[in-house]
């Protein structure tokens, strides 16, 4: 049963890390004062300001999350029927669910009062309209990401092997214990190919490559090796950058998860220092999350319009 608590569950991932290492007041808005948010009775105004300003959809990740669904969806009719859409049918796709965000965002009240269950982009809250050189930015994408999935390394993979692939559930949230902390994770693939005996963990990149990419490969790696109880020699971990029409193998050896875990180690210790019971998980004063130094980020910042720095 589902039980409301005042105070939010202590838990560790890695978008959880990076928000701390990017602003530590993001960190307390994100994962402390909106807490509870979405409740409509006994709980603040601020909290239920928060939790809104939370559910803001910047449009590079809401095209990253629309075509991550359509990846999907396409990687099961391969699988499933053998069946590949032109690239034509994805674009369409994703420009009728982007184009259904867009008038969703024009409805801010409906908005406020179910902000899980229809889309506010970031610019049509504070700006009213979308930033038009950054809509063609991602106009024009929309065919080299699909253009470039329908001919990648992997999806080539899947349809010449289809009947040796097993793919376990794809974009599932999963979890892993880490010294007793529930640590959240979601995989883009993860299959067995029978052929090989190998287990594959494909990771869709619809932007640039970053220093990060190799350790959430490692966290996806750790849980398999440790959940499933695959040696890694027989795990291989991949990066298809769509964007940049390429791919990137990794094979991974017990030093990375070591690098891995000590980032970990130090990240928990570091959230764990903003708290102030650590049975409750109940937080420091919100003052006591510092504000980032690099301004330039506030402006971007979903929080700007209740931050106390502001």
């Amino acid at each position: 049963m589902f039980e409301i608590k005042k105070y939010p569950q202590f838990s560790w991932s890695l978008s959880r890390h990076k928000t701390l290492q990017s602003c530590q007041r993001k960190y307390a808005y994100d994962y402390y004062v909106s807490h509870n948010g979405w409740l409509q009775y006994n709980v603040s105004p601020e909290a239920q300001h928060a939790y809104r300003l939370k559910k803001l959809q910047h449009l590079p990740m809401f095209f990253g999350h629309v075509a991550h669904g359509i990846i999907e969806e396409t990687i099961m009719m391969i699988l499933r029927h053998n069946e590949v859409p032109d690239v034509t049918t994805l674009i369409e796709r994703a420009r009728r669910k982007l184009n259904d965000a867009y008038i969703q965002s024009k409805n801010e009240a409906a908005w406020a009062a179910k902000p899980s269950r229809s889309t506010m982009l970031y610019d049509m809250y504070y700006n009213g309209n979308l930033n038009r050189e950054e809509v063609a930015i991602y106009q024009e994408r929309l065919h080299i990401i699909f253009e470039n999935f329908l001919n990648s390394y992997t999806v080539q993979q899947l349809r010449q092997n289809r009947e040796f692939i097993d793919l376990q559930q794809a974009e599932e949230f999963r979890t892993i214990k880490l010294n007793d902390i529930t640590v959240y994770l979601v995989m883009d693939i993860l299959y067995k190919d029978r052929r090989t005996d190998q287990w594959v963990i494909v990771d869709w990149k619809t932007g640039k490559s970053t220093a990060d990419d190799r350790q959430q490969l490692a966290l996806y790696a750790y849980y398999v090796h440790k959940t499933l109880r695959v040696p890694l020699e027989q795990i291989e971990v991949r990066n298809e950058y769509l964007l940049e029409n390429r791919y990137v193998n990794t094979q991974l050896d017990d030093i990375d998860l070591d690098v891995f875990m000590h980032l970990y180690s130090d990240s928990v210790r570091l959230m764990k220092s903003f708290q102030a019971d650590i049975l409750t998980n109940e937080p420091v004063e919100l003052e006591d999350f510092a504000c980032t130094q690099f301004i330039n980020r506030c402006e971007k910042c979903n929080y700007k319009q209740m931050c106390r720095k502001l």
